[in-house]
C-alpha cells in the first residue's frame, strides 16, 4: 500500500519518515488538498466494481502471486502487507493494479492504481471511464525497494532515496532486471543486515507517480480512508510502514 507519506527510506542504518527524508519530485502539478474520503456519487459506480470484480480475480495472495504480484512491503500500520506487479506502474487496465494488499492472514484488502508523472503530469479527472476526484490521489517521489533473506531465512524489506543509491554505485534504471552491481550497491550502501549480494531477492526503482489507495475490504470510514476498523493489525507487524 503506497499509503500517503508512510514508506520509510533506509540511511545509513536508520530508517526515516519519506516525508522527512526523501527528495521532493517537481511536477507542474502539486497534490489537491485532501477531501473526504467517502466517495462521491459519481465515484461509487467505480467502487461497486471494485468490489465486485477485484475479489474474484486476487481473492487469496496465491491468486497474485500467478499473477506477477510479489511482497514487497512488511505490514504496515493499518495493518496491509503490499505485493506489487512491476509490470503495471501505468493503471491501463481495471484488472491489473499496481498494488494488491492482504492482511497476515490472506484477506485482501484493498488495491493502489498508479500512473507514472512522466506520461501524466496532471491528474487524470477519470480513470477507467470512471470519475474519480483530485484530492482522492495522493503522490510519490521517486525511491528504491529491496528485499534480502536474513541469516535467520526470513525476508527483510525496505526502502532508500535514489541518491544513496547511486553514490552506493547503484543504477536505478538498469537495462536488464537482475543486474549484480546493483545488489552489491545495497550491501555498500549499508542495508542493516546485509552483508551479502547473494542475499538480495529484489531491487527496484519506484517511480514518481500519482497513487490512488482505494479500499476493496468495505470500510465504514470511507474508500479512500487512511485505515480500516474492519482490520486490525498482528501483534507482530513490522514498524514504520
Amino acid at each position: 500500500m503506497n499509503r500517503r507519506l508512510a514508506i520509510v527510506l533506509c540511511t545509513g542504518a536508520a530508517i526515516a519518515p519519506i516525508a522527512a527524508a526523501a527528495q521532493a519530485v517537481p511536477g507542474p502539478a502539486a497534490t489537491p488538498a485532501k477531501i473526504s474520503p467517502m466517495p462521491t456519487a459519481a465515484e461509487q459506480p467505480f467502487i461497486t466494481r471494485l468490489q465486485q470484480e477485484i475479489p474474484r480475480r486476487y481473492a487469496t495472495i496465491d491468486a497474485a502471486k500467478k499473477a506477477g504480484y510479489f511482497q514487497y512491503t512488511p505490514e504496515d500500520s493499518t495493518g496491509a502487507i503490499s505485493y506489487v506487479n512491476l509490470k503495471y506502474w501505468n493503471s491501463l487496465d481495471f484488472n491489473f493494479p499496481n498494488q494488491l494488499w492482504y492482511d497476515v492472514n490472506g484477506r485482501l484488502l484493498g488495491v493502489d492504481y498508479t500512473l507514472l508523472k512522466a506520461t501524466s503530469p496532471a491528474i487524470p479527472a477519470t480513470l477507467f471511464g470512471y470519475r474519480v476526484e483530485p484530492g482522492h490521489w495522493g503522490q510519490h517521489g521517486d525511491h528504491m525497494h529491496w528485499g534480502f533473506k536474513a541469516a535467520d531465512g526470513s525476508l527483510k524489506l525496505g526502502a532508500m532515496q535514489v541518491a544513496k543509491f547511486k553514490d552506493a554505485g547503484g543504477d536505478p534504471n538498469p537495462t536488464q532486471g537482475d543486474v549484480p552491481a546493483n545488489k552489491a550497491a545495497l550491501v555498500k550502501a549499508g542495508v542493516p543486515g546485509l552483508t551479502s549480494p547473494d542475499q538480495v531477492q529484489f531491487v527496484f526503482l519506484h517511480p514518481a507517480m500519482w497513487d490512488l489507495v482505494v479500499w476493496v475490504l468495505p470500510n465504514p470510514d470511507g474508500a479512500f480512508a487512511d485505515a480500516n476498523p474492519n482490520v486490525k493489525p498482528s501483534t507482530a507487524k513490522s514498524g514504520g510502514m
